[in-house]
């Protein structure tokens, strides 16, 4: 299913992330024929009195520095000599970013956060966390921790890598992967991690005990011979498992989309984050994506940790897809 974005939008606070973000809202719009629009939310500001005593800005304060933040984004929209819309609202930014983006029909969010630590990477964080959790439609997370924010983009992308579980939440993400891919005529990594499990290895002694006195006769030499049929019936089976997994990644990209972009397929083992941001390193990765699971009250607070991790430790941008979104076809 081929997907493309028509309307992509831009969330930018006008701090040093506004030019990279900006930048990359532009190649992707061009690229995608799609209509651009520039967000700044503005939250609640808290006013203190000659007493102390505090209260909220007036409506005709408020309404100075939304007309403020307007002509700020034209500006900004004529320095980077493109066209977009400005949408400007009150309130908190993940909320309203998210409210915005349903109410202008946006399919794409653009974002960004960067890899701090302590208190700057909550403040700078914690919006585009909550995005992750409440946007609809995909979020484009840009991560850089390069002091240049000059608007330079890396497209058109090279390298895509997707996460596949072979979930609902993946498939998507796959869609949206695949459109990129044959966008850009680019790589399409396509990485499956087999998360290990332990194993308990019981010596000979222990396993006489569990067995009480089911097989006095049994000594040591007939205990080792268990164990190495069991260890082969093992490999065996995950032999199998292993070329299965394989076969359906390979077969995940049908082969009128071959023309234009190349597969590529990969199965590791461990830590699903970590094996994802380390494929991304060694490869050079441009972009990476990933689905979100589920959309309930639980989820939206606690995320699947692999994409939470992947978005805040990554050296590139990573685009987190929720499954109840609504892509578009082309």
């Amino acid at each position: 299913m081929r997907i493309s974005p028509k309307h992509i939008m831009c969330a930018i606070d006008f701090s040093g992330f506004g030019p990279l973000i900006m930048g990359y809202g532009k190649a992707l719009a061009r690229e995608f024929q799609a209509d651009l629009s520039l967000c700044h939310i503005i939250q609640d500001t808290v006013m203190l009195s000659s007493h102390a005593q505090a209260g909220f800005a007036t409506e005709e304060v408020t309404a100075q520095r939304i007309e403020d933040a307007k002509e700020a984004i034209d500006l900004l929209s004529e320095e980077a000599d493109m066209e977009a819309n400005s949408i400007v609202s009150l309130g908190h930014p993940a909320d309203e970013i998210t409210r915005m983006a349903k109410k202008h029909g946006v399919d794409l969010v653009i974002a960004a956060t960067h890899g701090g630590s302590g208190i700057k990477r909550f403040l700078v964080g914690s919006v585009t966390d909550r995005l992750v959790k409440t946007l609809e439609c995909p979020l484009l997370v840009l991560h850089s921790d390069a002091k240049d924010h000059s608007g330079a983009v890396n497209l058109p992308l090279k390298r895509i890598l997707v996460g596949c579980d072979f979930s609902q939440g993946s498939e998507l993400a796959f869609d949206y992967a695949l459109s990129l891919a044959q966008e850009f005529e680019a790589e399409l990594h396509l990485v499956h991690v087999i998360k290990p499990h332990k194993q308990v290895e019981l010596g000979s002694a222990d396993y006489i005990k569990i067995q009480e006195g089911d097989y006095p006769g049994w000594d040591r030499s007939d205990f080792l011979h268990l164990q190495e049929s069991a260890a082969g019936e093992e490999f065996e089976r995950r032999k199998r498992l292993l070329n299965r997994l394989e076969r359906q990644l390979g077969n995940m990209v049908p082969q009128d989309s071959r023309h234009w972009c190349t597969p590529v397929t990969s199965l590791r083992q461990g830590e699903p984050y970590l094996e994802l941001l380390d494929y991304a390193q060694s490869y050079e990765i441009d972009m990476i994506v990933l689905g979100i699971h589920g959309h309930s009250l639980l989820e939206k607070f606690l995320v699947g940790s692999t994409t939470d991790r992947v978005i805040s430790r990554a050296g590139c941008p990573v685009m987190a897809v929720r499954q109840t979104g609504k892509p578009l076809n082309s």
